[in-house]
């Protein structure tokens, strides 16, 4: 039995899909979300609740402290085991998230760059952490690796680090370690179905969210988390938490904020649905009427059962 993948943009409902689905043919939930794999960010990152994770075996969540590294790579070779050991039990691998990076790695392979070198982080991070500091560690890696510095963003430290270490490392800039692509052949057999709702429902289904999870408490959340970690962390980072550190710090007032994770979430669903519509063997399901789209996905996971 191949494994089952569960994506969809943010906010579609693939956790209460995938819950079902393994309820009903006995599967375990793996997680592929790069911010529901830390420890206590759990509204803004709309982590499943305990509840859920009584219902069924629930793997990969709360694995990883915010101040540690981790990639793509990292993920492939921590949650192949798992899913091995899942199907070794007679039991189903049912993914679910929405980092498809991570996804990809673990079906189709990463190429082996080379690993993390401490001391080279530990001086880049001291660049990083001066005034002007992540500006210049962009400029850079726009002089040594133009195609990287094009792609990442300056505000994304840890991707810059990352690229800067490898150039260092290898010689080679990390643009010419090609990642698996769209076409790229899959190691894994994997049925993938994809969640889709029209664009003004689904807008309407991110809005709330975000409505939601600042009502729930997310800015509190993000307080006691700044407590804990460096705001340099990579989950305060993500959409939602950026911002709530930013009211937290006095940068942002909530209305403000609620807004700007408004519209990050929307561009975030739009890059997740480009990135989807590009891969292949996807079976498209309508999430609009629950029901059917459960009595879909459960057809097409029991056909290759």
């Amino acid at each position: 039995m191949p494994l089952a993948v569960i994506a969809g943009p943010t906010g579609v409902g693939k956790s209460d899909l995938a819950l079902r689905l393994a309820e009903r043919v006995g599967g375990e939930i793996v997680n592929y979300d790069s911010i529901q794999i830390y420890r206590r960010f759990n509204i803004g990152s709309a982590k499943p609740t305990e509840s859920a994770r009584r219902r069924v075996p629930h793997h990969l969540f709360d694995v990883l402290e915010a101040d540690q590294e981790f990639n793509a790579a990292d993920y492939s070779r921590m949650a192949r085991p798992v899913c091995d050991d899942i199907l070794a039990r007679g039991g189903t691998p049912i993914l679910v998230g929405g980092t498809f990076f991570y996804l990809r790695a673990l079906l189709s392979g990463l190429p082996e760059m080379p690993g993390r070198d401490e001391s080279i982080r530990a001086r880049l991070r001291s660049i990083a952490e001066r005034k002007g500091g992540s500006e210049r560690l962009h400029r850079w890696l726009s002089k040594i690796d133009p195609q990287s510095g094009k792609r990442i963003a300056p505000a994304d430290r840890h991707r810059v680090e990352r690229a800067i270490e490898v150039w260092i490392i290898s010689g080679r800039p990390i643009s010419e370690w090609e990642p698996p692509t769209a076409a790229a052949a899959e190691e894994i057999p994997a049925v993938k179905i994809a969640l889709t709702l029209e664009r003004s429902q689904l807008t309407a289904a991110l809005d709330q969210r975000v409505e939601e999870m600042y009502a729930s408490g997310l800015v509190e959340e993000t307080k006691r988390l700044l407590a804990m970690y460096s705001r340099s962390a990579r989950p305060f980072g993500a959409i939602g938490y950026r911002e709530a550190a930013a009211v937290v710090a006095g940068e942002l007032d909530l209305e403000s904020a609620v807004t700007e994770t408004k519209r990050r979430t929307r561009a975030y669903a739009k890059r997740q649905m480009t990135w989807l519509r590009a891969e292949h063997n996807v079976h498209w399901i309508d999430a609009a009427d629950g029901e059917k789209s459960f009595a879909a996905a459960l057809r097409l996971i029991e056909g290759e059962s």
